[in-house]
């Protein structure tokens, strides 16, 4: 289980694709306040009714451009990687501070009352909670669908030392961090290629994920389900996104590349210096 929400994700770092974000999501729930008017809406009578229906939409776009400042600063600090626990924490802090707003804007403007903190929870089970099963998948498709694999610049401190430790008793290994080559899972072991002293090829087999090397070793980019690779040892790339794969120094034979980082790896390969 920690494995999967361990595994990195593409992420959506364009700050105009997260306010059209923000805005479809929040024409969405407008469109059925205003339309299908929910709770009894229908039968109330309020004064410019539609056009303070009109107005929850803040309540949406609000939390998903606030949220992105965080994000987007934890983003950039792990070296352009994003976790599924991460997307997962987004979200759910992400609706819940669209509940929290929309009370206050009920309670505020629609209402016209006093803000009372005690009586939030109850109104978040009763109409947010409801919002839940279309709001989330919208908003997690949306995401989806903006979203990109980010292959970040290899860092500059490269003779920082790693070290990674195993399950096993007394399993650990050390090394350069320019002298990671590659990572390569098998089953529940990881078999890690590096360079000795001499820049001699070694190879060493530890009892870990490839999840948990990911944030352990900053030049490390996951190319594929199971490889993790250093770019700057890569020599060319090959074939298309559907089936990619590229060649390293020291490595034999081909390493693929999975369809949705295939693109963004050419396009690194193309800048790189």
């Amino acid at each position: 289980m920690f494995f999967q929400l361990n595994r990195s994700i593409a992420f959506t770092s364009s700050w105009i694709s997260t306010i059209l974000i923000g805005i479809i999501l929040s024409l969405i729930i407008v469109f059925i306040l205003v339309f299908l008017q929910p709770f009894d809406t229908y039968s109330q009578t309020v004064s410019f009714k539609v056009l303070k229906l009109t107005g929850y939409s803040l309540c949406i776009i609000a939390p998903v451009i606030l949220i992105h400042i965080p994000e987007l600063f934890i983003f950039k600090k792990r070296n352009q990687k994003w976790f599924l626990i991460d997307e997962i924490i987004t979200i759910i802090f992400g609706f819940i501070l669209m509940s929290s707003l929309s009370f206050a804007y009920n309670t505020i403007v629609i209402n016209n009352d006093d803000f009372n903190l005690n009586y939030l929870y109850g109104w978040v089970k009763m109409y947010g909670l409801p919002f839940a099963p279309i709001v989330l998948p919208f908003w997690i498709f949306l995401r989806s669908k903006f979203s990109k694999i980010t292959i970040s610049a290899t860092p500059s401190n490269n003779s920082e030392v790693i070290r990674i430790s195993g399950s096993n008793n007394n399993e650990e290994i050390s090394f350069k961090q320019e002298d990671f080559i590659l990572a390569q899972s098998q089953s529940n072991y990881v078999e890690i290629s590096i360079l000795d002293d001499n820049k001699e090829i070694q190879k060493h087999v530890i009892r870990t994920t490839l999840s948990s090397l990911i944030d352990q070793i900053p030049g490390a980019q996951q190319v594929h389900r199971s490889y993790l690779l250093n770019t700057s040892y890569i020599e060319s790339i090959s074939g298309n996104s559907r089936k990619g794969w590229v060649t390293a120094n020291h490595i034999k034979g081909d390493i693929p590349v999975s369809p949705k980082h295939f693109k963004a790896l050419k396009n690194h390969l193309q800048i790189r210096p």
